[in-house]
């Protein structure tokens, strides 16, 4: 058995469908797309082992007083796979584009101008104060693509990571090829690594399972219980499962702005007859956790503000106090994404609704019909899996509006708009202080418990599965040398993974 990282070798990874879109500033990334672009791409700045936001292509992200003006130092000496270099200009140019990416606008909106000065300096002049802006260069965001990729001008995907992309062979397998000029001296250690399509989750662990391919990712219920249950499980996977890591959270977006979730009364009374322990056990398999907020109860900007548990009696009076207000019953419509989890969550919370004298149906809404539905606002309840960001910043855009004003088209979903939120949101913004934040964090918790635009239901469990023979998944060093954070969104680095002999 090796003692030490050794070269070559090819990993195979089961992915649910092959990565569609490759360029960063085309929307969203699917799981595992964002696994594919961790392979091709690196980022201005990465999150610690501490989950803590430190420079990988920048030296180093500096701001004025205020927070109103950020300067980006760019490393020197870093190519593209092309050969073509790392710039300040093309820095620039990626943040631009990624403002003019309309899935970005609300989190961008703060962005008044984004400079160059010279070969390695970008300036970020922002219209108003925003400390926390290098956790936005972690993401998607602050991900970096040759200009050509962004433009689309090439199918290609061109970036400054371990891998190049090789193509897609003949059984839709996406294969992606050793960088040898990667900027990180020695790594990647792997020769390749392959993408490989499996469409069900079952067949994706049957896969890992029998040594057909080295990794995978699970955060489907039945099959984390499975793994769980496997006989002799350590001799043939390793399980990565970060629990205390920020999870994804099922939730419900009640939109305040429409009948019959203008009114508090129904809000809390749909919330009153939730019972998310029995949503976890029937829907998830007892596979996860429940949520008590919009924030993981691991996270440091964690303030328990808990929705109340159930209370069947009290959400009955809430619903005939309901009808006497409006003459009419509670009644309203839930959309879902078809898929097999969340709907049964939805059928589950729908017989505990219809206890307390609550009419929901359920309405199976594809998922490019449901975000335009959330963005204009065209739903009454909506259930969805979000909130997965390791800071609170992240959620502004959710709550921004002017009180009294509804525009045709938001990204605020529900509608809800709170002057205190708001106002705590600016606050933590203007301040590097750490307990001001969790203060301002405290409060916009404290107030979305008392308002009730979303229902928090379950925080969803993620792990990564791997072959033993795949090593130091998440042992990996960001450009300035400190630890990266080992899992991040259910994918994990790949340059310095190796295989065993």
């Amino acid at each position: 058995m090796a003692a030490g990282p050794t070269s070559g070798g090819t990993l195979d990874i089961a992915v649910s469908a092959p990565p569609t879109r490759w360029a960063p500033n085309t929307g969203p990334w699917s799981t595992n797309e964002l696994q594919a672009a961790r392979a091709i791409y690196d980022r201005l700045m990465i999150r610690d082992v501490n989950d803590q936001p430190v420079p990988e292509l920048i030296t180093k992200a500096v701001p004025n007083q205020n927070f109103t003006v950020w300067t980006l130092s760019v490393r020197p000496g870093i190519s593209f796979s092309d050969g073509s270099p790392l710039t300040a200009e093309v820095v620039a140019f990626n943040l631009v584009a990624q403002q003019n990416d309309p899935s970005n606008a609300g989190l961008l909106a703060p962005i008044a101008a984004v400079t160059s000065p010279d070969a390695q300096t970008v300036v970020v002049t922002m219209f108003a104060p925003w400390s926390t802006f290098p956790e936005v260069l972690t993401t998607r965001i602050g991900t970096v693509a040759a200009p050509i990729t962004l433009l689309g001008f090439d199918p290609r995907p061109i970036g400054t990571g371990p891998f190049l992309w090789s193509g897609v062979d003949d059984t839709g397998v996406t294969v992606l090829s050793k960088n040898p000029n990667y900027w990180k001296k020695g790594l990647p250690y792997l020769d390749a690594v392959r993408l490989v399509p499996i469409p069900e989750a079952a067949d994706r662990v049957t896969a890992v399972l029998e040594g057909k391919v080295g990794m995978v990712a699970v955060d489907e219920p039945r099959q984390l219980e499975r793994i769980e249950k496997t006989p002799n499980r350590e001799t043939l996977i390793t399980v990565i499962d970060d629990r205390n890591a920020e999870r994804p959270k099922v939730n419900i977006a009640l939109e305040t702005g429409r009948a019959p979730f203008d009114r508090i009364t129904a809000r809390r009374a749909v919330a009153l007859a939730t019972d998310r322990s029995e949503i976890l056990e029937k829907a998830f398999g007892g596979q996860g956790a429940i949520a008590r907020g919009m924030v993981s109860d691991t996270s440091p900007w964690f303030v328990d503000h808990a929705t109340p548990g159930r209370d069947l009696e009290r959400a009955k009076k809430l619903v005939e106090e309901y009808t006497k207000e409006t003459g009419l019953p509670l009644t309203f419509r839930l959309f879902v994404a078809p898929g097999t989890t969340l709907e049964r969550v939805a059928s589950v919370w729908r017989g505990q609704l219809a206890q307390a004298g609550i009419e929901m149906s359920i309405e199976l809404v594809e998922p490019a019909t449901l975000e335009l539905a959330a963005a204009i606002g065209q739903f009454q309840a909506l259930l969805e899996v979000g909130f997965d960001s390791s800071n609170p910043d992240a959620y502004e855009p959710l709550f921004r509006g002017i009180p009294a004003e509804q525009a045709a088209v938001s990204g605020n979903p529900t509608r809800y708009i709170n002057p205190l939120v708001t106002k705590s949101f600016a606050d933590a913004r203007s301040t590097a202080d750490l307990t001001r934040r969790v203060d301002d964090y405290g409060t916009v918790q404290e107030q979305i418990s008392l308002d009730l635009p979303y229902l928090f239901l379950l925080q969803i469990r993620e792990v990564i599965v791997t072959s033993p023979k795949v090593r130091d998944v998440t042992n990996w060093s960001s450009g300035s040398g400190t630890g990266g954070l080992g899992q991040d969104n259910a994918t994990v680095s790949l340059a310095q993974v190796w295989l065993a002999r």
